[in-house]
């Protein structure tokens, strides 16, 4: 009897492992509003643009609720996630709570309240999400449906044998799944410029990097020279490099002419805009021109 509950415990505590390593996992796509319930107007404070970046930053395809969704996930809603933001604020603090919810309207993942200080608005909002969204980062997402459906396939049939069944079908488990291969990072050169986009998803996009683009204090212009694009400012000054990296929309940018040359990851959006994380907070360029 001893033995007995020792190997039910070891396969209980395998079903759990496998079942809180995959709580993001199985999920491709991430559907954000445009505007959240404690906004007065659609992006305000670029809140919805700098979430919409840190899932993409991440690996998920970002979809905002009010654009077409792609077949794939029509044919399954159960791919993607809702996120919402929980606004708990005071007069002195900003507090947030981010929260993800499946298709049945579940709660998958909700963050500790984030708490800035901050007394400028968008800054103190930037800060919260940036530490709300620590919870996302800690999961260690990866897109894996395929094994997560094995792992979940070993432990039905080893669970079945102990008590003495018949394993039940892969198809039973997860009928609707769709099984999807993933491309890996393959160019080493890159891993240590940006470690943090190993294996994200490309993303389409028809537009290309090269444009003028115009933030609300800066115009940025790019240009292609070789292998990399050049940047310039509204007077014609080169201010800095973008490289590219091997994930398509992905580059990183070095400015020439500011105290903080650190490279900066850098993505092209689906609407052709630029968005510079800038650590505190993400700067979005918005295209003018091809």
């Amino acid at each position: 009897m001893q033995i007995r509950n020792i190997i039910f415990g070891m396969i209980l505590l395998m079903i759990t492992t496998v079942f809180s390593q995959s709580k993001l996992n199985a999920y491709k796509y991430i559907i954000a509003p445009k505007q959240f319930d404690f906004q007065k107007y659609h992006d305000s404070y670029q809140i919805n643009s700098l979430t919409k970046f840190l899932f993409e930053k991440q690996g998920f395809v970002v979809l905002y609720s009010d654009e077409s969704f792609p077949v794939e996930l029509k044919e399954n809603p159960c791919l993607a996630l809702n996120v919402k933001l929980i606004d708990h604020s005071n007069m002195l603090k900003t507090k947030l709570v981010l929260e993800l919810k499946n298709c049945l309207n579940q709660i998958v993942l909700q963050s500790p309240e984030a708490i800035s200080r901050e007394k400028e608005l968008k800054k103190g909002f930037h800060e919260a999400i940036r530490k709300a969204f620590e919870t996302v980062e800690n999961e260690g997402y990866s897109f894996t449906p395929k094994a997560i459906l094995k792992e979940r396939q070993e432990v039905t049939e080893k669970v079945a044998v102990a008590a003495d069944q018949k394993p039940i079908p892969e198809e039973a488990v997860v009928a609707d799944e769709i099984i999807i291969e993933k491309p890996m990072l393959t160019e080493p050169k890159y891993q240590e410029k940006v470690p943090v986009i190993a294996e994200i998803p490309k993303i389409k996009s028809s537009f290309s990097v090269e444009g003028v683009f115009q933030s609300d204090t800066q115009t940025l212009s790019i240009q292609k020279q070789g292998n990399q694009f050049v940047v310039s400012d509204g007077k014609n000054n080169v201010i800095g490099i973008l490289y590219p990296t091997s994930q398509a929309n992905y580059f990183i940018i070095k400015w020439l002419q500011n105290d903080d040359n650190q490279p900066k990851l850098t993505f092209l959006n689906q609407e052709g805009h630029l968005l510079i994380d800038d650590t505190a907070t993400v700067i979005v360029f918005k295209r003018k021109s091809l």
